[in-house]
Order: C-alpha cells, then structure tokens, then sequence
C-alpha cells in the first residue's frame, strides 16, 4: 500500500462512526447543473428549492440540495479577509446563506460543490473560477459556515489555469493527495460527505492503474464511475457499461458508493421508457440518486419515475449491495441480480435491442426454482412461479423485486478450461504476460487492422447450444460522450459457422490483471461427439478483448 494511502486509511478508521452515519445508503437530491450548468442564479436556486418541496420529493426521500458550479466569483479571486472562496454577488446578489437557510427550513440539507484544481470546472473555457487547491482548509471552514453537509469535488484544471489544463483524462499519481487534503480538511468541520468527481480517471499507483472504486476507500464516501452523463440513451449505456466491473468488484457498499452521474429523467433525448430504465438502473446499481432538472416543468409521469418508492426502496436497502450483471445477450437484453437485506432479492432485465417486445426471465437462471415476483412499474405481483415475462417498449426494462424465495440445490456445471495461450494464434495475434490470468499469459491483438485470430481446437463438450464462459481483460476506457459505449466487441465463431458479435464490456484499468471471470456468452453449434473449434477476432475494423482462458460444459 503506497504510504499516502496508509495515512489515508488512519483518517477513514478515525472518522469511521461519522462516515457511516453519512453514508450507509447512497445519496438522493438534486443537483443545479443539467438545468443550469454553470449559470445558477438567486431566483433560480429559489425556485427549485421550492419546487422539490411542493412536489413531493422530500417527503420520497431526496434530502440534499446541491448548488454545482457557478456560484463561486468569476474574477479569481479569493474572500480578501477569510482567503476563501468568494461567492458571485452578481447572481447570488444576497450570498447563499438564505438559500442555505430556505432549503433546511423546508427539511433539506445543504451541499456544496468544488474543484481540487487551481480553477473549477466551467462552461467557459479557461475556467475564470478559482478553485480549492491548496486551499482547502479555508474552503471547507468557509463550506462549513452554510450549514453544508456534503461536497461535490470536482477534478479540472489540477495542473494549471490554462484551456489546455481543463479536465485531465489521463491516468495521475496525485489523486490521493489533492482529494485527500479536502477530505480531512472537511472531516475537521464535521462534514462527513465528499464525492470524488473525477470522471472515473484511474490513478496511477506503484503497482499499477487502480480504478476509483480502489483508490477512493477511505477519502470519500462516493466517487465518479465515469465521465459526465449526456443527453440520450447512449450515455445512459457507457456509463452503465463502465458500472459492470465496479459492482462486480466487491467494493461498493456503506460509506463507499459508485456516482453514476446527475440523473437525466425530465430532460431531452430519450423516451420515457429508456428513462426509466436509466432510473431502474442508477437505483439497483447503488447510484446517487440527483435529480437535475427543470423540478416544476417535471410531467406527473417523470415524477413518477423519480418517485418510485419500490425503486428507491432497493437502492436505500441497508445491505447496500449493487445488482450485478448474470448475463448479457448480446444486442438482446442484459440480466442483473442483486441481494436485499431482508433476503429478498433485486432482479433488473434491460432490452438492448431496441424493439417493443416480451422479455422473460427464468428463475433457474439465477438458481431460483420458485418466487413471488413484484413487478415495480406495475406493482402487480405474481406469487409462487418460475418464470416471469413483461411486455416492454425499446430500451425498456422490467425492474422486479423477488419475495418468499425457493433455491435451487443443482451442482455447479463441470467446465472444461482451454487457456487461450494452447490456441493457434495468426494474423498478428500474439500472447502478452498477464499477472491476473489463470496461467499468467494472456491473448490479444485480436482483431484490429491486421484482423488477428486466435482458435481453440480439439474442445469437446456436452451441449450444442450453452452458455460458454469468457476470462477477458478490457481496460479501453472512453472518456467523452455522444460516441464511445465501453464496450469491445468480438466476433466469435463455433466449427467454422455464422460468427456471433458478442459485447465484452469493460473488466477494468489495468490490463496485466484486471480480469473479468465467467463472463457468460451464449453459443450454438457444437458437436456433442468429436472435437469443436472456436475461432475469436475483432468485429468489423475493432479490437476484440484480450483472452485469458473459455471453458465450455464438460
């Protein structure tokens, strides 16, 4: 453990009792910047305060309101008597202290928002806003003056106040270091919530690149899994790509949630229903959930949505436990499952082919044999079964809770393991060490302009058609939006035949050991006597992921 980090882990231990208390579940609010960016003003913060309020979303449970940028002065400069950050009179012409006040009076707890830069995120570029570092003491005095209670800290220009310094999306090794300082400084205020808003950049540990959901524990109590949300579905689906390997890690629960940015429900650029599978999935996922958004202007079916009290049962459960994803049909529908406190269980099926149609879930599939099974769009219940199937409409879901729960007792499967380095590799295809892999070697190159292939031979097996499971690695992280969806895809072939285009979503950072294990792809045409072949290249012009090791049925 790199030394920062161990006096990191001192100030978490110390200040555990009020960490917990902060954050056991994932926070609810709203926050300024999809309605306002980084233009808020008095009569504007006035008016959503009120509008949370009158319509119902404190009462649901979304108790922090949260100012994003824009309320700091826009001449770089500091309070000139305190040395803190001074507020922009011209749009908040009386301070924030009557909005702090109005939003507590109404049940509300203040939240903040900075940057650990020399300037804060801004629409203008370069940012005119001073940021906290070196600062931060002042600062979180200054915060702590508000009645603030949880911080949104931000990550541009770390390196100076230049257009070239805003937002670094590369790899740094002083993460702990400049999010720390903020973090112990507001810990000595007694405000015991920070999140980490880097984007979901990795920091660059001796011993490699570590994700967020690594290097955050013990100075936040939530970090940023990816970049910004924008308008549309397909930012909906990065982020949610990039999710995967962060609630399969083990590391998400009480005092350490994954932020899968501001919530677009309300705004431009989808249908209801990919919103409220957006909704459905921030929720199982242990997101915060921040409503941001014009609150007044919201349609009583968008509150809805926001104020699904089974929904937001789930991700305010006290086990604190994210769903994670059983299987992804590629270009089809995802399946995810996770633990309740009480036993129940969460169970979200997303379409991901775009289509109105009827998705069925099959119990067995998640080693139920019977349940009863609450629909939480519907609220209808159907008690006692095995198989469940919901009519939806493209990019819908079907978001279900599972009660009275009988198990399955079934073996596991036999699985035969073929590591990929025993397979013929061509076409610039080539074996890499790997510290994570099963036999320490890995494949990749697969695909890309040289189209490199690697076949596995002489595999037998006892089903045509199964699931085959995939060890992989996919560190390729994108940064950005409107065009990238973490995702690499792969062609993947069985004794020669119509070759499937299978999604790998992303395993993590590091590519020397951040494996994704038992990643289940479904596969037909396997010969249930002789030998098989499968054959893995890239799709199209891309990369495929690199290959640990594939284990079929025995």
């Amino acid at each position: 453990m790199d030394s920062i980090k161990k006096i990191l882990y001192i100030v978490q231990v110390v200040h555990f009792a009020t960490v917990q208390a902060f954050g056991n579940t994932p926070v609810m609010g709203y926050n300024s910047y999809n309605q306002l960016a980084c233009s808020p003003n008095e009569s504007q913060i006035t008016d959503a305060i009120n509008a949370m309020a009158s319509r119902g979303f404190l009462a649901a449970g979304y108790e922090y309101f949260q100012v994003d940028c824009g309320w700091a002065s826009r001449d770089d400069t500091r309070n000139a008597t305190t040395g803190a950050l001074k507020i922009n009179t011209n749009w908040f012409p009386n301070g924030l202290q009557p909005l702090s006040n109005l939003a507590r009076s109404k049940g509300f707890k203040w939240s903040m928002y900075s940057d650990a830069g020399v300037r804060m995120c801004d629409t203008t570029s370069p940012s005119p806003v001073a940021g906290s570092l070196g600062d931060e003491t002042v600062d979180a005095e200054f915060f702590a003056s508000l009645n603030t209670e949880y911080l949104k800290y931000d990550n541009c220009y770390a390196d100076g106040p230049t257009a070239a310094d805003n937002a670094p999306k590369t790899a740094r090794t002083d993460f702990p270091t400049r999010f720390g300082a903020m973090w112990t400084a507001l810990q000595k205020v007694g405000i015991s919530g920070m999140l980490v808003c880097q984007w979901g950049v990795p920091y660059s540990a001796s011993s490699g690149l570590e994700g967020p959901n690594q290097w955050t524990g013990g100075l936040s109590t939530s970090f940023r899994v990816s970049d910004d949300i924008a308008s549309g579905f397909i930012n909906v689906y990065r982020i949610y790509n990039q999710a995967i390997h962060v609630a399969k890690s083990g590391l998400i629960g009480p005092g350490h949630y994954g932020d899968m940015d501001l919530l677009e429900v309300g705004n431009a650029g989808m249908t209801s229903d990919e919103q409220a599978t957006h909704f459905a999935a921030w929720a199982m996922l242990k997101s915060a959930l921040m409503v941001s958004t014009n609150v007044a202007a919201l349609s009583d079916s968008a509150v809805a949505v926001l104020q699904n009290a089974d929904l937001i049962a789930i991700n305010q459960d006290s086990a604190g436990k994210p769903v994670t994803l059983v299987q992804r049909w590629s270009q089809d529908h995802d399946l995810w499952v996770g633990d309740l406190a009480n036993g129940d269980k969460a169970v979200l099926v997303v379409d991901l082919s775009d289509t109105a149609r009827t998705l069925t879930v099959n119990l067995s599939a998640l080693n139920i044999s019977s349940a009863n099974v609450k629909n939480l769009w519907t609220g209808a219940t159907s008690t006692g079964v095995s198989t469940y199937s919901g009519s939806v409409k493209a990019h819908g879901s079907l978001a279900l809770r599972l009660s009275d729960i009988t198990s399955t007792t079934a073996a596991a499967p036999k699985i035969t393991w073929i590591e990929a380095e025993t397979g013929t590799l061509a076409s610039g295809a080539a074996t890499a060490s790997c510290s994570g892999c099963s036999g320490g070697t890995k494949v990749g190159n697969l695909g890309g302009s040289s189209d490199g292939k690697l076949t596995l031979s002489n595999i037998v097996t006892s089903q045509a058609t199964q699931s085959v499971r995939f060890d992989y690695v996919n560190g390729d992280v994108s940064f950005g939006w409107g065009t990238t969806y973490n995702e690499r895809h792969a062609s993947i072939s069985v004794n020669g035949g119509a070759a499937a285009n299978i999604s790998f979503p992303l395993s993590g950072y590091n590519w020397d050991k951040d494996v994704y294990k038992s990643y289940l792809v479904q596969l037909s045409g396997f010969k249930t006597s002789g030998t098989n072949t499968i054959t893995i290249s890239g799709s199209g012009s891309g990369y495929a992921p690199d290959i640990d090791r594939v284990g079929v049925l025995a």
